[in-house]
C-alpha cells in the first residue's frame, strides 16, 4: 500500500504520542508474546490512518478509539499463536495412559480406534500435522487451504482426538487423573 506524506506523518504522530499507552495495551493481552506487541501497535495505527473516517469523535476520544484497535488486534493475534501451537505427541508419549495401567499395546490399540473414527480429511491432517510435524503452510497448500484454517481445524482436531481417547478409557496426562478422583 502507497502512503501519502499527510498519512505517514499522522502515523508518526500517534506513535509519538501513544505508542507507551498502546504497548501497555498490547502487553496486557500479549504478556507471553512481548515480540508480538511491537506490530499490534503498528497494525493498530496503521488501520486508524488508512480508515480515519470511522472514528467517531462523539462515540470516544481518539485515544480510546486507538486502544480498542489495538485490544482487538492483540486479541486476535493471541488467537492465532494459540491455535498454531504445535504439541508434537511425542511430547506426550510419557502421559498417554490408561485407567487400568493396560499394556502398550492395548494403548497404541486405542489410538488405533480413535483415529478410526475420524474421516478421511482429519486423518490427512493428524498425519501431516502430528506425524510429519509440517507447518501450518505447508500442510494449506497441500489441502487447498489457508494456514489460518488449518490451524482452526487443528485446534478442533485436537478436541475431537481427546473426547474420543476419553471414551475408550485413555487420557492426556493430569486431565485423565482428574476424571478417576
Amino acid at each position: 500500500m502507497v502512503w501519502d506524506r499527510d498519512q505517514e506523518a499522522e502515523a508518526a504522530r500517534i506513535y509519538r504520542q501513544y505508542r507507551r499507552l498502546l504497548d501497555t495495551v498490547a502487553r496486557s493481552i500479549l504478556a507471553q508474546h512481548p515480540e508480538d506487541c511491537e506490530e499490534c501497535v503498528q497494525d493498530a495505527i496503521w488501520a486508524y490512518v488508512s480508515g480515519a473516517d470511522k472514528w467517531n469523535p462523539e462515540r470516544g476520544s481518539e485515544q480510546t478509539y486507538l486502544c480498542v484497535l489495538t485490544r482487538s488486534r492483540a486479541r486476535d493475534r493471541l488467537r492465532r499463536l494459540s491455535a498454531r501451537r504445535e504439541e508434537p505427541l511425542a511430547d506426550h508419549q510419557d502421559y498417554l495412559t490408561a485407567g487400568d495401567q493396560m499394556e502398550r499395546e492395548a494403548v497404541r490399540d486405542g489410538l488405533r480406534r480413535a483415529l478410526a473414527e475420524l474421516n478421511r480429511e482429519e486423518r490427512r491432517l493428524f498425519t501431516l500435522r502430528f506425524l510429519y510435524q509440517w507447518p501450518s503452510q505447508e500442510i494449506g497448500q497441500a489441502m487447498g487451504l489457508s494456514a489460518g484454517a488449518v490451524d482452526a481445524r487443528t485446534a478442533r482436531l485436537r478436541k475431537k482426538l481427546k473426547r474420543l481417547l476419553a471414551r475408550q478409557g485413555l487420557g492426556m496426562g493430569k486431565e485423565r487423573e482428574d476424571e478417576t478422583l
